[in-house]
């Protein structure tokens, strides 16, 4: 791995010849740029269909370092906010999920609204218009998946403003999470056409798995263009590991140590290593290790992940929905 401090890991999982899970590349992600402003943006791969190619073997992470997705498609990048940088009011047409990865940041949207974020936190921002600032005295890392959504209805930014927010699923009786919860911040718009918060909490849908996983589903869409124009929380549907073939997930696993169990889904995967060290192994016994930092691109690969460690590993994963093999 490159000494360069602000290298990404990158690990990228496809296929073989004869159809079986491998490794295809594993180094610091090439595609990196300092923008203007002095953030550093880290290309990690993307999409530019509904259901994502999975089955060639272009790195999707060497296209152009756009913000807004191609139609019907996804980005994935990682970008270090110095400190004391200066900001840019934007937004987009997207879905976006917005992993604190290190550090600390400011989110700004209209009035002055600001929202701080911490390590774990992850937001989920409906095309609101938003800043980034960084007042701390060390640089933030935020990963971003930005998804292609509806335009604004009409041509007005309207949306349904701030909502109830639903309470945290309890966590079985005598038993002490691995891991604090996971903090969910949703932006959407007023009636007047502001951004504004939706919900900020911890994110209610967490679930303990049989084999002792902890799965906090974030977010999701079940279209593309993902719908962003509700009021209708994504993170309180149900919790099924394969997302809708022209949709996403956005969860959370927390993997205690123990072993794997093998499984795939038809879905490209943006894996990120939030917290501890686990192994991913393939088809014939293929491993790979991950650290905090880690990212990792899945294209429907068969895989299992195994934590040897003593410590809980906890992941963020954003599934796409992929072709299935012609």
């Amino acid at each position: 791995m490159s000494e360069d401090k602000h290298a990404i890991r990158r690990i990228v999982a496809g296929h073989n010849d004869k159809g079986r899970a491998t490794i295809v590349m594993d180094g610091p992600a090439p595609n990196q740029q300092i923008r203007e402003q002095g953030h550093i943006s880290t290309f990690i791969w993307s999409s530019d269909e509904a259901p994502a190619e999975v089955w060639t073997n272009e790195d999707f992470g060497a296209r152009e370092n756009i913000i807004q997705p191609e139609p019907n498609g996804s980005g994935f990048r990682i970008v270090e906010f110095p400190p004391g940088a200066p900001v840019m009011m934007h937004r987009t047409d997207t879905l976006d999920y917005a992993i604190c990865m290190s550090g600390e940041i400011d989110m700004e949207m209209d009035d002055g609204v600001t929202i701080h974020m911490t390590p774990h936190d992850i937001l989920v921002q409906q095309g609101t218009i938003h800043s980034w600032l960084n007042r701390g005295t060390e640089p933030c890392r935020v990963a971003f998946v930005l998804i292609d959504a509806k335009r604004p209805p009409g041509g007005e930014l309207k949306g349904p403003g701030p909502q109830p927010f639903a309470p945290i699923e309890p966590y079985p009786e005598g038993k002490e999470p691995p891991l604090p919860p996971i903090r969910r911040i949703v932006t959407t718009h007023d009636e007047n056409g502001k951004a504004v918060v939706m919900h900020d909490g911890l994110a209610p849908q967490r679930l303990l798995r049989p084999r002792g996983n902890v799965s906090t589903l974030i977010w999701g869409s079940d279209e593309t263009p993902a719908e962003i124009w509700t009021a209708e929380d994504f993170g309180m549907r149900e919790n099924e590991i394969e997302p809708p073939a022209l949709g996403s997930w956005c969860r959370v696993i927390d993997y205690p140590p123990g072993p794997g169990r093998m499984h795939r889904t038809e879905s490209v995967d943006y894996v990120i290593c939030l917290h501890g060290e686990i192994d991913m192994e393939l088809d014939d016994g293929e491993m790979v290790h991950m650290s905090a930092g880690d990212v990792m691109i899945q294209q429907a690969n068969l895989h299992s992940w195994i934590n040897s460690g003593p410590d809980t590993c906890r992941i963020v994963f954003a599934l796409i929905g992929s072709k299935p093999k012609s």
